[in-house]
């Protein structure tokens, strides 16, 4: 009770940043100008990590991990380019914050940030939300997670907490769990199991600042599995994190000082090549790219079609693969005119009027580039070893210098680059990808189709910062990286009691170890999730799985995209639960992706949804 007036209960589930957002917003709606002012609230926030930053974020991890969005883009507070109903409650950037607190030294824009920074950042504004909570509202912070969910008698909701506080009865509660450890899969058991035998080390997928990384002795050979952002995480600790130190060879390239600490990697993967490099010209901002083939118009076309009406690798991919060749070849025929056997204006006309891979197209191509090498090829940007073997590590070793100083080169000079144009452009293309997705109009092979781009839209367009690409560089001439190749196997051999990794891209012997390494972040998946709440949120009926158009579940929490309620087991959704982020993926698309500032995040817009939403049904009890 506040003053004599009941308080209207809601619960918010994970306060990492889609949990803070939906603070922020239940905040303002409860506050001056608000459908809900004079309201008086109680808002229990449910997280046993530091509030606003979350796992993810926690600012207790090691400094040297870096983000890999620039710091001028990264927000925790709604913009104007946010278009909500009612009000936001705003607040500094990223960057804004960090010079108003001296935070991290002097950021520039450009800069990517330490993971830790943006930890401090989330958890600062969750004390600024908290400052700024309306009179009347109070915040209840539940340092704990949340186990079970349950109706009550009268119909409302109950929350069961891990710590035995409570149970929370509440009017409406919203699901910003985050990532989710999952269970795991019969492989894994089989590995973990082997190493147990074999007094060996294995350690599993994970946050890199949680793993056990001190049992990988120094000198020691590591198979790892994985070569995207959370390899250069582990990579990062196993190395400068354990005393070794970057300095530069007079010319200027990277040069590695080893502390003698160090354990001697050998890694893999499916491609066999670390995602590609984000642009990081100093001084400069990346500008960024103009949609000009898979435009608004384009996208109302295919939305027009209705529930399950497109098919994304006949009519969607051609749209993102014709708009990433354009940028690639403007750029390109800029540089080397005469690689290009027709005028520039008359060669990019006629691409873009042309089905990406239509034999009109194929003609195209061949009538203006005769030689093979000169063309975009958008499989080769995502398999660059399809086709490659070699004798062994050494001249893959050789392979690789090539292929990372070569990325490296064009992350650095962006203006030069038509690959990192065409990334530009891949990258601009998600968003069009995403609003396909929320709206349910790709057909029954979509959710296969979409986890595709997802994983080659992030090697090509979401990958380190070129300095980390630099580092790896480094580290693999100082003889501490070796790399294993494309299409990565990890086995056992039971009489050596050692793990193998083997690849068609070497011809040599497999590398065989005792200590794997997987470094990647397992994906969501509801059917083995390790979350109890999300397992009793199924037990209860209070959720369902998501299929889409009747076929195999997505791994989603299955949920009406639009307003972000859960489906039951009935199918019926329901008006007081909620659900936003990373749960969702598979209803939605590429869920993990952060709010840019400046840019009309869906982040905040989804957010300020769901909260009026819940108030509106705790309300209304």
């Amino acid at each position: 009770m506040t003053g004599g007036r009941p308080e209207v209960p809601v619960a918010v589930i994970g306060a990492g940043p889609r949990g803070l957002a939906v603070l922020g917003q239940l905040l303002a709606a409860l506050g001056p100008g608000g459908r809900w002012e004079g309201t008086a609230a109680a808002v229990h926030l449910v997280e046993p990590e530091e509030a606003g930053a979350g796992r993810v974020w926690s600012p207790h991890q090691p400094a040297g991990l870096l983000m890999n969005t620039l710091a001028g883009h990264a927000t925790a507070f709604p913009d104007a380019s946010v278009r909500t109903p009612g009000p936001r409650l705003t607040g500094p950037t990223l960057l804004e914050w960090s010079r108003e607190h001296h935070e991290g030294g002097p950021l520039e824009p450009w800069e990517h940030p330490g993971r830790a920074l943006m930890g401090r950042y989330l958890h600062w504004a969750y004390g600024e939300m908290l400052r700024r909570a309306p009179a009347g509202v109070r915040v209840v912070r539940h340092r704990t997670r949340a186990t079970a969910l349950a109706r009550t008698p009268d119909g409302g909701l109950r929350v069961t907490l891990e710590n035995g506080d409570g149970p929370l009865a509440v009017g409406a509660v919203v699901l910003a769990t985050g990532h989710t450890d999952q269970r795991e899969g019969p492989g894994d058991r089989e590995l973990t199991g082997f190493a147990a035998r074999h007094g060996l080390v294995r350690l599993p997928p994970g946050y890199p600042h949680e793993a056990a990384l001190d049992r990988l002795e120094p000198g020691a050979e590591v198979l790892v599995r994985g070569l995207a952002l959370n390899f250069f995480d582990q990579l990062t600790l196993l190395t400068s994190g354990r005393g070794g130190r970057f300095t530069q060879h007079p010319d200027g390239t990277p040069r590695y000082l080893p502390s003698g600490r160090e354990p001697r990697i050998v890694a893999g993967s499916g491609r066999g090549v670390p995602y590609l490099a984000r642009g990081q010209a100093p001084g400069a901002m990346p500008r960024g790219h103009r949609l000009r083939h898979f435009t608004g118009e384009h996208l109302g076309r295919l939305l027009a079609r209705g529930p399950g009406g497109v098919d994304f690798r006949t009519e969607v991919w051609p749209l993102i693969a014709r708009e990433a060749g354009a940028a690639w070849y403007a750029t390109a025929l800029r540089l080397r005119p005469g690689r290009c056997r027709l005028p520039e204006k008359r060669f990019l006309e006629r691409y873009a009027a042309v089905p990406h891979g239509s034999p009109q197209w194929a003609a195209l191509l061949a009538e203006a580039f005769p030689d093979p090498a000169d063309r975009f090829d958008p499989a080769e940007l995502d398999r660059p070893l399809a086709g490659v073997t070699v004798p062994d590590r050494d001249a893959l070793g050789e392979w690789m210098r090539g292929f990372l100083r070569a990325d490296l080169a064009a992350a650095r000079d962006l203006e030069h680059s038509p690959l990192k144009a065409a990334a530009a452009a891949i990258a601009a293309a998600k968003a069009q990808v995403r609003k396909l997705a929320v709206a349910g109009v790709l057909n029954a092979r979509g959710t296969r189709d979409l986890r595709w781009f997802r994983a080659y839209g992030a090697h090509t367009a979401s990958g380190p910062p070129a300095s980390r690409i630099a580092e790896l560089l480094a580290l693999h001439e100082a003889g501490v990286v070796e790399f294993a190749g494309a299409g990565l196997t990890v086995g056992t051999d039971e009489a050596a009691g050692r793990f193998t990794g083997r690849s068609a891209t070497v011809a040599g012997p497999p590398a065989r170890t005792r200590a794997l390494l997987d470094a990647w972040l397992p994906g969501p998946d509801l059917a083995t999730t390790g979350s109890p709440l999300l397992a009793a949120l199924l037990t209860a009926g209070l959720g369902r799985a998501h299929r889409p158009g009747g076929a195999q579940p997505s791994g989603a929490l299955d949920v009406d995209p639009a307003t972000g309620r859960v489906y039951d087991a009935a199918g019926v959704a329901q008006p007081d639960l909620f659900a936003c982020g990373i749960p969702v993926e598979g209803v939605e698309w590429n869920t993990a992706i952060g709010a840019r500032a400046g840019a009309g995040a869906a982040l905040f817009t989804q957010a300020d949804t769901i909260a009026r939403a819940a108030l509106a049904a705790a309300c209304g009890r």
